[in-house]
């Protein structure tokens, strides 16, 4: 796949993603007892918060991708993705809390 085409599809996937919360919601506001649509808006919520989860974890490994792959400060990072110095160290130590394998930059951050 092309960088191009995976941008696209991730395009896609977003507003697929998008539409079919939506959706949820809508049928979560169609359910006629109150108990059972606090239920499965509750459903939603934590599915919501795994996918935000899941994400975050994803951003944070593109964070340290960057920062391995240009061998670049941590103020460099923070610049090149706008976040503060700090943030862009929590980025990437959380990235290898989730699974990177440690590299000689470990001892920095």
């Amino acid at each position: 796949m092309t960088e191009e085409d995976a941008t696209k599809a991730v395009a896609a996937a977003l507003a697929a993603l998008e539409r079919d919360s939506e959706a949820a919601a809508g049928a979560v506001r169609e359910i006629g007892d109150p108990n059972q649509a606090f239920q499965q808006a509750t459903e939603l919520v934590e599915t919501l918060r795994k996918l935000y989860e899941a994400s975050a974890d994803l951003r944070a490994e593109q964070a340290a991708r960057i920062f391995e792959t240009e061998r670049m400060s941590l103020a460099g990072l923070a610049d090149r993705i706008g976040v503060s110095k700090a943030r862009a160290a929590q980025l990437v130590k959380t990235a290898r809390s989730v699974g990177r394998p440690k590299t000689s930059e470990d001892e920095h951050v």
